[in-house]
């Protein structure tokens, strides 16, 4: 008879196999789903918003304006003085009278009916028939050292009074090559012809850009992008997010942009709301009149403008200057407005959030 073997099966050993393999496989079906999970939301963006960095633009210009105007008439400016050899020197730059006839810092001159220009310094002076307001430009050429017998004035002889011409101006060109118009109000002390002649009271313009003839000032804006932190030349395109045109900001509207402002400090600003914009924000400054420093314009502190662009995004902008090179305002030379820098360029840090969601942090 034959011997028959048999293999021996442990079937605890065969179930203990089976259950150690279902384990392992139900193990990679769990970390392949957590794998896909992660992927999906790191793809949607779900893990939170972008990071936002603040940036500085620096002296963007704001309709700025090259004119410099009387805003109160210069009055009772004496001509024909025994000091001056017959003439009161005048600076149309710091509205100052000049003792020294051989400076260089004098534009006119005013001696009896005679007016005249700084000649020696290359300065010049002419009347034309054409009336202070009316007046736009400068002629380019046609100047003299001095002006011709009644062209700026009529003379009555039977009053002896001395009335100037309505319907002519005065332009002066100056040894720094800039140009003025000038409106001669009165030749009396006071404006009274009553009281002593040759005392002159008048009003001017100055073209402070040299060699520049234009005599009346043309408002522009200035259109920035806070995406690249360049200017935009193009009014009518969506590029642009927020203009500059004196004291007012403006968005782009027109484009589907607003803008509004906070009353919370710029580092502070988390959110975006999401209504309430307008077309443009004259809240973020204040005028200090005739507090010192006189006539300025200073941001308001903790006072943050939120910007929506035209594309949908959201900005946090703050305010630092409205004076060229962002001048100390506590010092004597901004408080002085005759050392003040030019204002209307604008200093300001922005943040723009670049994945359209309403959050700065």
């Amino acid at each position: 008879m034959r011997n028959l073997k048999f293999n021996s099966i442990n079937p605890l050993k065969n179930h203990s196999k089976y259950t150690m393999q279902l384990t392992q496989h139900k193990l990679l079906v769990v970390l392949l789903f957590a794998s896909l999970a992660f992927t999906a939301c790191d793809s949607t963006g779900n893990d939170g918003p972008q990071p936002v960095v603040a940036e500085m633009a620096e002296d963007i210009p704001g309709n700025v304006n090259t004119l410099s105007a009387t805003r109160a008439p210069e009055e009772n400016v004496e001509g024909n003085t025994e000091t001056n050899p017959g003439y009161t020197f005048f600076d149309l730059n710091t509205g100052e009278i000049i003792e020294d006839s051989t400076d260089a810092s004098w534009d006119i001159g005013f001696g009896g009916t005679t007016l005249i220009a700084n000649a020696g310094h290359g300065g010049g002076i002419q009347v034309i028939s054409t009336g202070y307001a009316d007046l736009q430009d400068a002629p380019a050429d046609g100047y003299a050292s001095e002006t011709e017998r009644s062209s700026w004035y009529d003379y009555d002889f039977n009053t002896h009074f001395i009335t100037p011409k309505k319907d002519h101006s005065i332009v002066v060109q100056t040894p720094e090559g800039e140009f003025a118009k000038i409106e001669i109000l009165s030749y009396y002390r006071d404006s009274d012809t009553e009281n002593e002649s040759r005392f002159f009271t008048f009003n001017y313009t100055l073209q402070t850009e040299a060699e520049n003839t234009q005599l009346y000032h043309e408002d522009t804006e200035t259109y920035f992008d806070l995406d690249t932190g360049e200017i935009v030349e193009d009014a009518s395109s969506s590029q642009w997010d927020i203009a500059f045109s004196g004291t007012a900001i403006n968005a782009n509207a027109e484009n589907g942009g607003g803008i509004l402002d906070l009353n919370i400090p710029f580092a502070d600003v988390t959110e975006a709301p999401t209504e309430g914009y307008e077309e443009d924000n004259s809240n973020w400054y204040s005028y200090t009149g005739n507090t010192p420093p006189s006539h300025a314009v200073l941001p308001v502190d903790g006072l943050t403008l939120i910007v929506q662009t035209p594309d949908g995004k959201y900005a946090k902008v703050r305010m630092i200057s409205y004076y060229e090179g962002n001048p100390d305002t506590s010092t004597e030379e901004f408080a002085d407005s005759a050392t003040r820098p030019e204002a209307r360029y604008f200093t300001f840090e922005y943040a723009v959030q670049t994945d359209g969601s309403v959050y700065f942090e």
